[in-house]
């Protein structure tokens, strides 16, 4: 009987850890991009995306969130990860974990 709790108190604690992987997106997150000056060439031009700076985030948990947040009129544009990268971090260590640059092309 007591063997039994033990495995059943282990299994809920085990299911407990592995839910806590598998938390949903993030809701309410709010993502803002500008428009720089610089080309990216073929009509796209790079753009900076802001996030929260009390919440560091993964270099692919920013490129997620800012695809999923494209402005409307607006498209990604596939560039290597590493482009984005050495662009992201001519940005200055001090934003490393809350700015992410990419390349958009915009209509007008």
């Amino acid at each position: 009987m007591i063997e039994r709790a033990i495995r059943g108190a282990a299994g809920t604690a085990l299911l407990l850890a592995l839910s806590a992987c598998a938390m949903p997106p993030e809701r309410g997150v709010t993502v803002r991009h500008v428009e720089s000056t610089v080309s990216a060439g073929d009509g796209a031009r790079w753009h900076l995306f802001l996030f929260d700076p009390a919440q560091p985030r993964s270099l692919d948990g920013r490129i997620a969130l800012a695809r999923r947040n494209v402005q409307s009129g607006c498209r990604w544009v596939g560039a290597p990860k590493s482009e984005l990268i050495a662009q992201t971090e001519a940005q200055g260590a001090r934003y490393a974990d809350t700015v992410l640059a990419a390349p958009l092309i915009c209509k007008g």
